[in-house]
């Protein structure tokens, strides 16, 4: 009989330990991750170069087709707008040079139809 008692109470210690530790699991908070903006037309350029001086900068629209020339953008650093470009034209099937109409573009940075 001591040794049902000894093991029902070690049992009873180990469910205890054993509550707590996913109790602890379930109430740690869900890592934050930055929120990425998509447009719907699926028109999303990469800037791949910036040319401070002549004021003009070459998207990548490798995963998505490019709009249409004349079009203004906006250009986008994470979720923050930074500034405005005008595509002029489209240099191959998948790069387009556009205008810096405002703003100062870096490399990485998102365009995508206003």
């Amino acid at each position: 009989m001591a040794w049902l008692g000894l093991l029902l109470a070690l049992a009873g210690s180990f469910q205890v330990g054993c509550t707590q530790a996913s109790r602890e699991r379930l109430l740690t908070p869900a890592p934050v991750y930055p929120s990425v903006i998509r447009p719907l037309d699926g028109s999303l350029g990469s800037v791949i170069l910036v040319q401070e001086r002549l004021k003009f900068v070459v998207l990548d629209y490798t995963l998505s087709s490019p709009p249409a020339p004349g079009s203004f953008l906006e250009l986008l650093r994470g979720t923050n707008r930074v500034g405005r470009l005008r595509l002029t034209r489209w240099t191959a099937t998948t790069t387009a040079a556009a205008d810096i109409v405002e703003g100062s573009p870096q490399v990485g940075d998102l365009a995508r139809p206003e």
